[in-house]
């Protein structure tokens, strides 16, 4: 679960680099009162009931694209972070590359996340090469130095307290045989 966690501690970064940023939504050209809406962070992918609308833009995806256990050093995990927004104005590629500094400029500025991720190496941002407009999309790959388990970790500090069982099973003696009722 320790990647995972990485996934949603990033999401949760952006969550606040982007609290007060409204990105406009415009659905014609002359849309000069458009609406401007909060950005939406989705982990992993975007949900499918959402997928065939606009509604989720402008939107940032974090996903989780590889992991590396280097036995001698540390793991690595290459995350991936994909800025979309949608408008029709000529210039509203600038909205997805502001979008994608304010998230820039937060991770930069906390290399260190939830005290075990570290921020390193080369990180790379750049747009895609095929803009389909009205929908503008820019990328960012990001690697994490990850806890590397050298030995044996409490389950409580890699495993979500919901999927723990805290009770120790109740045994029971019959016949000399030891049973465990769960």
């Amino acid at each position: 679960m320790t990647i995972t966690h990485l996934v949603t501690v990033i999401a949760d970064e952006i969550r606040a680099a982007t609290a007060n940023l409204r990105l406009p939504i415009e659905y014609h050209d002359d849309d000069e009162d458009a609406a401007r809406q909060a950005i939406q962070v989705f982990e992993g992918y975007i949900p499918k009931d959402l997928f065939e609308s606009t509604t989720y833009y402008p939107c940032v995806v974090v996903e989780l694209i590889e992991l590396h256990d280097m036995l001698t050093a540390h793991s690595e995990a290459t995350v991936g972070l994909s800025f979309g927004v949608f408008a029709k104005k000529a210039d509203a590629w600038k909205d997805a590359f502001h979008l994608m500094e304010v998230v820039r400029q937060r991770l930069l500025s906390k290399r260190e996340l939830a005290k075990r991720f570290r921020l390193m190496g080369d990180i790379t941002w750049q747009a895609a090469q095929q803009q389909p407009a009205p929908f503008f999309f820019v990328y960012g790959e990001l690697t994490y130095s990850v806890y590397l388990v050298q030995e044996p970790i409490p389950l409580e500090r890699t495993v979500p307290a919901d999927l723990l069982v805290t009770e120790k099973p109740k045994v029971l003696k019959v016949d000399g045989f030891r049973r465990v009722i769960t």
